[in-house]
């Protein structure tokens, strides 16, 4: 009984603070700006030190001539993991709640079928056109997809057109896709080019066609590493196989140079963001370096410089669906709208999140279960994080004070407390518990 009351008890202080959240945001409706077009960039397996790497190097020219012009969000969680990271942005919903449920990678050829997040999509009733072009990776089993990304029902108002492969490929050079429009046969092709100039090319067609949200998933820099990108791309590059993801980057750096610059041209709101860490250096956990990735934003009226504000991946559902006008943006409970610090402005309810969340348990479609439920929380300064299945030898409960040790070197909970530390810890694991 009092665990069921325990249960209620949480069940009405989520729909309060949820009821909370769209009362605050809905002020944001009567002073929004015009609706924006938005193009939408991921690209895979890039964490802060990697990308940082890259641009010291050179193998991210063209980023690295952009930066100076970007707003930039230095405290960006994205996901431990590919699939994760898309089914947040995707529904604005935290892993574990239900309509998300995605907690670990979606296999594209086993354990199916899965449909994808069964909770409201970004794309829902969205005004204007919207494409979907690259890496899908959230179905498994082979029937539904690629249909399923442009489904036109009450429950589901998906994108109007598709292109890419279901999840991560094995060649660049060799690669099965998916194509699809709205009411139309889906075809299932075999490609033959380099991958990142397909999607890059796609996408470009769309931001020069003027579709309103473009949303562009590369799969460089991801494995496999074993065929450099095509020669002479950019003009004067040769691929000695220093490193696969150097190459693949530096490649990669070159086409998102170029659209990225074509996006601003078209009068878009630009959004490049990682979706985890990088493949070895931390990708899977809930570490810095897995979960902390690169996100930036250009265009017209987009503030410039670095902010600390806190941003999730959750945020970009509301936000995108703000930029484009959408009469309802507020109604996916983890979703913060950041539109005010991306342009610069004052609307009611943008105040900036307390906290970041991250999640792995390895399911999807299903809820996650306690003993194999990983999960962190942060906020400015201090993150606490749970693994009930740790490894032997690796703690199951942690508290790290990221001010002072930003690489997470001491679980502060191996040692008394202090009283700032202590009532940090107390706060923090009420969250997850």
């Amino acid at each position: 009984m009092g665990a069921r009351l325990e249960l209620d008890r949480r069940q009405l202080l989520l729909a309060g603070a949820a009821a909370l959240s769209a009362t605050q945001l809905v002020g944001c409706a009567a002073s929004r700006p015009e609706a924006r077009k938005v193009l939408l960039v991921d690209i895979d397996d890039v964490g802060w030190p990697f990308f940082e790497e890259c641009l010291a190097s050179g193998d991210g020219a063209q980023l690295d001539s952009l930066r100076a012009s970007a707003r930039e969000y230095r405290t960006f969680w994205s996901a431990p993991v590919c699939s994760v990271f898309r089914a947040k942005v995707l529904t604005g919903l935290e892993s574990f709640r239900p309509g998300n449920s995605v907690g670990a990678n979606v296999p594209s050829n086993q354990m199916g079928p899965f449909n994808g997040p069964s909770g409201t999509w970004i794309t829902h009733q969205m005004p204007g056109r919207r494409t979907k072009r690259g890496k899908w990776h959230l179905s498994a089993g082979a029937k539904s997809w690629p249909d399923l990304v442009v489904e036109s029902t009450p429950e589901r108002d998906a994108y109007d057109e598709y292109s890419g492969p279901k999840g991560n490929i094995h060649d660049y050079y060799a690669w099965s896709a998916g194509r699809v429009k709205r009411g139309a046969a889906a075809e299932h092709v075999e490609v033959t080019e380099f991958a990142t100039n397909v999607t890059a090319r796609e996408a470009l067609e769309d931001v020069r066609r003027g579709v309103e949200f473009v949303h562009v998933s590369f799969n460089a820099a991801h494995a496999p590493h074993t065929n450099p990108p095509p020669a002479n791309e950019p003009p004067g590059a040769t691929y000695p196989g220093r490193n696969g993801y150097s190459d693949l980057f530096r490649h990669l750096d070159w086409r998102l140079g170029e659209l990225i610059r074509a996006g601003i041209a078209a009068d878009y709101v630009v959004m490049l963001v990682c979706d985890n860490g990088t493949s070895g250096e931390g990708k899977g956990s809930l570490a810095e370096v897995g979960v902390h990735t690169p996100l930036f934003a250009w265009g017209r009226g987009v503030a410039q410089g670095a902010t600390e504000r806190l941003v999730s991946a959750v945020d970009l559902w509301s936000t995108v669906r703000f930029l484009r006008g959408c009469s309802d943006f507020v109604s996916a409970q983890d979703s913060r709208c950041f539109a005010a610090d991306l342009l610069g402005i004052e609307l009611p309810g943008n105040e900036p999140r307390e906290l970041l969340r991250a999640d792995a348990f390895p399911s999807y479609g299903i809820a996650p279960k306690p003993e194999t439920w990983r999960r962190a929380v942060r906020d400015a300064r201090w993150k606490h994080c749970l693994v009930p299945d740790a490894d032997p030898g690796e703690a199951k409960e942690a508290l790290y004070d990221l001010a002072n040790d930003p690489q997470e070197r001491v679980n502060l909970l191996d040692a008394p407390l202090s009283d700032d530390a202590r009532a940090a810890h107390t706060r923090l694991a009420k969250l997850l518990a």
